[in-house]
């Protein structure tokens, strides 16, 4: 799987298209609008956490990493994502790590925040990052997939790539209720392509 993202991190969209394209491709009814939406509101309560030291954990290119509010600085698998991500979000630096091996010191930062990672963590892998996001965090915040009709709560995925090779992906869509029953803490957003959830220890 972490082969296929980091083939993929040179043409990866985030945002309103690539959601579209996702949804759509399961099966799902979503409109643009319904995502674009979403995603304003995403942003409104990013917006609204207090202004941190940070870390993003699994941070792609970087979609959203320039909405989270303070200093810090983003880590990835993927070499090929964190180049992208170094051109395109200007002042965040960028470390290459596992997410279940942190390379940072306890208490290394206030927030931990991780988009669209969680939900591709199997049962071993979800409990080594909960575990590393408590040891070197103060909160812990998710953004992840939600469960419209038509989408599977839990899935194998096959996924081609444009250079032909194809990969299997593992995908969870969450409820906020499950996702927060797993995690901990409180929603921020619940919607139907989006949760979002903080958790504060």
């Amino acid at each position: 799987m972490w082969t296929y993202y980091d083939r993929r991190a040179a043409e990866y969209e985030g945002g309103v298209s690539g959601a579209f394209r996702y949804f759509n491709g399961l099966g799902v009814e979503v409109t643009h609008d319904a995502i674009t939406a979403e995603l304003r509101q995403i942003a409104t309560e990013l917006g609204r956490l207090p202004s941190a030291t940070y870390v993003d954990v699994g941070a792609g290119p970087g979609v959203f990493t320039a909405q989270l509010l303070g200093r810090g600085f983003a880590l990835d698998r993927s070499e090929r994502a964190l180049r992208r991500l170094r051109a395109e979000v200007s002042g965040v630096p960028v470390l290459r790590g596992d997410a279940a091996a942190l390379p940072l010191a306890g208490r290394a930062v206030s927030r931990l925040f991780a988009g669209h990672l969680y939900g591709h963590l199997e049962p071993d892998e979800r409990v080594a990052f909960l575990a590393e996001a408590r040891r070197v965090a103060d909160e812990l915040v998710i953004l992840d997939s939600g469960l419209p009709p038509g989408a599977n709560a839990e899935e194998w995925q096959r996924r081609t790539l444009p250079d032909g090779t194809t990969h299997t992906v593992y995908k969870r869509h969450f409820t906020i209720d499950t996702l927060v029953a797993e995690v901990g803490g409180h929603p921020l957003f619940a919607g139907s392509y989006y949760v979002l959830v903080r958790s504060i220890w």
